[in-house]
């Protein structure tokens, strides 16, 4: 008799910052050889990522990936790298703009969120170092306080807002306000000197709920692989939960799993969750 394969069907999130590209955005061939098995599969591999569409569009195509894209923490998901959106979770408008003053006295760098455009008053040092990270071309505005008061952008938003600043900074402003905000919004790190603040019900976690029910699939079903403090939601969430070796201490401490470092712990991962989801039966 022959082999049959029978294959339970995958929602797979995965980050792309830290886990599945450094700060030099290069993706290794055992990374990616493992997506392609496993989009090959039939599983449906979701990029999941702080980045606009426009900043993680590039890595879906590398990866030649067709299926929907979490952008900007989960405060908006994406049919497909071309596709229209699936939801928008914007902050409340107030409460943006008692986040934006709140960092602005901290004297942290900001940038703000709508669409899929990014917006910018001024290019400080931060800035630049960031649209060289994300490849993207900001919206340059004379006045980004009055996004949120008397001159809003046409997209949805403020989808989230990202302050920069020194790693003690960060820690000590995401203590501080988290405190204060309580469940009126999200403030968490993700890169180590990013500090971002999104709607309550915008999280990866939630993202990634969300797209798993749009893709058919139970989200018993679901896969999660990160290295940051802003993964957390989506391992509270995945079935199976992963963090590469060089993650943050709490994403390391909420994984399912801790596998190998950035270049080789998304193979592992999946590489393992294909031979536990792939059987043969004779």
């Amino acid at each position: 008799m022959g082999v049959a394969r029978v294959t339970v069907r995958l929602c797979i999130a995965i980050d792309l910052d830290g886990t599945l590209i450094g700060r030099d955005l290069v993706m290794s061939d055992a990374d990616a050889g493992a997506i392609a098995r496993t989009a090959a599969a039939g599983h449906v591999v979701c990029l999941a990522s702080g980045r606009l569409l426009a900043a993680s569009r590039p890595f879906a195509r590398k990866l030649g990936l067709t299926g929907p894209i979490i952008a900007l923490q989960g405060s908006v998901a994406y049919r497909s790298p071309d596709g229209d959106a699936l939801f928008w979770e914007p902050l409340d408008p107030g409460m943006a703009l008692v986040a934006y003053d709140d960092l602005m006295a901290r004297g942290l760098h900001l940038q703000l969120y709508y669409g899929d455009s990014l917006y910018l008053d001024r290019l400080t040092d931060e800035a630049r170092s960031y649209l060289n990270l994300s490849r993207v071309a900001p919206v340059m505005v004379g006045n980004l306080r009055a996004l949120l008061t008397t001159s809003p952008p046409p997209q949805p938003g403020p989808l989230k807002i990202l302050a920069v600043g020194k790693r003690a900074e960060v820690e000590r402003a995401i203590a501080d306000l988290g405190a204060a905000y309580g469940t009126q919004a999200n403030v968490f790190r993700s890169l180590p000197e990013f500090l971002e603040v999104t709607a309550p019900a915008a999280s990866k976690g939630q993202a990634l709920r969300r797209v798993a029910f749009w893709s058919g699939i139970d989200v018993k079903h679901t896969v999660a692989i990160g290295d940051s403090d802003n993964d957390v939601s989506m391992f509270a969430v995945a079935a199976r939960s992963y963090a590469v070796a060089n993650a943050t201490p709490l994403a390391r401490a909420h994984a399912g799993r801790v596998v190998g470092p950035l270049g080789q712990g998304v193979a592992e991962a999946l590489d393992e969750v294909l031979g536990d989801y792939v059987h043969e039966a004779r």
